[in-house]
């Protein structure tokens, strides 16, 4: 019996440890955030991007080195926000590290630069996007907490993390697909589908679906209050306007949001929690 009693007091401690969130540090370049990850042998700070379906993207020369990488026969499209499309080679990632988390193995594609800007204020970040980026499909079923303010992301078991409607989170239903985590949000009083992306500087909304304000003189990155279909606001949306080339989504929320609130993603969860 008493065999038997330390048995499961052993085992109670294995699952209490193991349903112990993980907090990695993020450390930010013109106010994105990077990360360590660790791939086989090799180890970058890459940017986290929660925009798309995303697992890992990786230089070549990570994917040579790391010695757990397994280049595949097929290929990734994709277009960024000025309509251009890249084709780049797919890969699988066997041994893949953030903070103390496994998270292998993780479907990825070679990494290829676009966007930035070889001098002036983009070069910092120019440079520091060319060790690539780890996306959200590649903590799968676990939650994600991104707590700019703190400097870290904590991961969490799957179905753990913060829990609606205590210390201030507040739950919006969350939908995903290729564009990426995406919530319904009221701006102006109408329903606008919205992209949660880390990879973005700045909130943007489509110069053609989004009206700007009214009014005489009104700043038409002013777009008011954000608001769920129950009439709480998630904060005041300041947003640059643009085409966003017939995507299908209204607007990105970007590093402003996130370092507004903190924000946990559950994809498997299919939920959104903000701490208002």
């Amino acid at each position: 019996m008493k065999r038997m009693t330390l048995f499961l007091a052993a085992a109670l401690l294995h699952l209490t440890a193991t349903a112990a969130p993980d907090s990695a540090a993020l450390t930010f370049v013109n106010g994105l955030p990077f990360t360590t990850v660790k791939i086989g042998a090799t180890a970058s700070s890459m940017m986290i991007d929660s925009g798309g379906d995303l697992g890992l993207s990786i230089p070549e020369a990570t994917a040579k080195g790391a010695g757990s990488v397994t280049m595949l026969e097929t290929t990734t499209k994709f277009r960024d926000l000025q309509g251009k499309v890249f084709e780049v080679p797919n890969l699988l990632a066997r041994q893949v590290v953030v903070g103390t988390t496994e998270l292998g193995p993780v479907e990825g594609r070679l990494h290829t630069q676009w966007g930035g800007a070889a001098e002036g204020l983009e070069a910092e970040l120019t440079k520091a996007r060319q060790a690539g980026a780890i996306g959200l499909a590649a903590f799968g079923d676990r939650p994600v907490l991104f707590d700019y303010a703190a400097g870290r992301m904590v991961i969490f078991a799957a179905g753990a993390g913060p829990q609606a409607g205590k210390d201030g989170w507040q739950a919006l239903p969350l939908a995903y697909g290729k564009e990426g985590p995406n919530v319904r949000l009221l701006v102006g009083g109408a329903p606008r589908k919205f992209v949660l992306d880390t990879g973005a500087q700045v909130n943007l909304v489509d110069a053609g679906k989004v009206p700007a304000p009214s009014c005489a003189g009104c700043d038409p990155r002013q777009l008011g209050e954000m608001r769920d279909e129950t009439g709480r606001s998630f904060g005041a949306l300041t947003a640059q306007r643009i085409d966003l080339n017939g995507a299908p989504f209204d607007g990105i929320l970007g590093a402003p949001f996130f370092q507004a609130h903190r924000v946990l993603i559950d994809l498997a969860g299919r939920r959104l929690l903000v701490q208002l």
